[in-house]
């Protein structure tokens, strides 16, 4: 697929309310390749908002490298879906916390958690680390 294409079917997405796709040429580095983004809303979840329910919304967001020239549409598209995934699995680890204390053990943003998750997942540590916010 060229640059122009995907940029061109990234920019026509739509997911759940507030997400927003986002891509940019990224081959002068790369060949074949795009940087794509995803902005989405999300709670703040650090653990003394937890008792209170979460209240405070959010705009964060979520960076990936992706080779496109080696795709047709639908690898493109099962692709970004795989990352909206990991996206909606990162969001899950920050929310899962343990009473009274609410610990979260797989928290994406501490490294006890993100050890705990790549020891189980096989993953690697920086995977976490292309989550930001906006």
């Amino acid at each position: 697929m060229r640059i122009s294409s995907a940029l061109k079917l990234i920019g026509e997405l739509q997911y759940k309310p507030g997400w927003k796709f986002t891509a940019e040429d990224h081959s002068n580095r790369f060949e074949g390749s795009i940087t794509l983004r995803i902005d989405y809303p999300a709670r703040n979840s650090n653990r003394d908002q937890a008792e209170a329910g979460y209240p405070e919304e959010i705009t964060t967001y979520a960076s990936f490298p992706m080779i496109v020239a080696d795709c047709e549409d639908d690898e493109l598209y099962f692709r970004i879906l795989q990352l909206i995934g990991e996206i909606e699995m990162h969001e899950a680890r920050e929310f899962l916390r343990i009473a009274p204390t609410m610990w979260a053990p797989f928290h994406p943003h501490k490294v006890d958690g993100m050890k705990r998750w790549a020891a189980r997942t096989g993953g690697n540590l920086e995977a976490d680390l292309q989550f930001g916010i906006a």
